[in-house]
């Protein structure tokens, strides 16, 4: 089965669920198989990490914590045939471009999903031009609902 990474920052709050929950299971319907970062088995380590009261001692955790979820989702991506990133908002999530950039420099396809009605982008364009353009090179396209996703 052909796996996809879904690049997105809608774990940070409990209210994107729904959203979340039907992007996968549009995923799930075109017969992918969903890497999702939100459900890799971090949540333990950043609410301990979170109550650590020294400054230094703190610092220190959420840097071996970043170092582990960032080659999580390095391995993550690697190990994905292609990786659609969700980018509405008024700015796209610097761990998205960050994603997109990565999948785009080895050589995966990427593929947006904004259904934000705003264009964010430069000169009336949907999103950043440089995203456009390396979505477009990589071989990918933007969607604008979740029901266009095809790939």
């Amino acid at each position: 089965m052909p796996k996809v990474y879904l690049a997105s920052p809608l774990g940070f709050s409990h209210e994107y669920n729904p959203y979340l929950a039907r992007i996968k299971a549009r995923l799930h319907r075109l017969g992918y198989e969903v890497f999702d970062p939100w459900e890799q088995p971090f949540s333990k380590e950043i609410r301990e990490a979170s109550r650590i009261e020294a400054h230094d001692e703190r610092l220190a955790a959420f840097t071996r914590l970043a170092e582990e979820i960032g080659a999580t989702n390095e391995n993550g991506i690697r190990g994905c045939d292609i990786l659609l990133a969700v980018l509405d908002g008024a700015e796209v999530d610097s761990g998205c471009a960050a994603e997109i950039g990565f999948a785009v420099g080895i050589a995966k396809p990427v593929f947006g999903l904004t259904t934000d009605w705003r264009d964010t982008g430069e000169f009336g364009l949907p999103i950043n031009l440089q995203l456009l353009h390396f979505i477009e090179k990589s071989g990918g396209r933007l969607f604008r609902k979740i029901e266009e996703i095809e790939f």
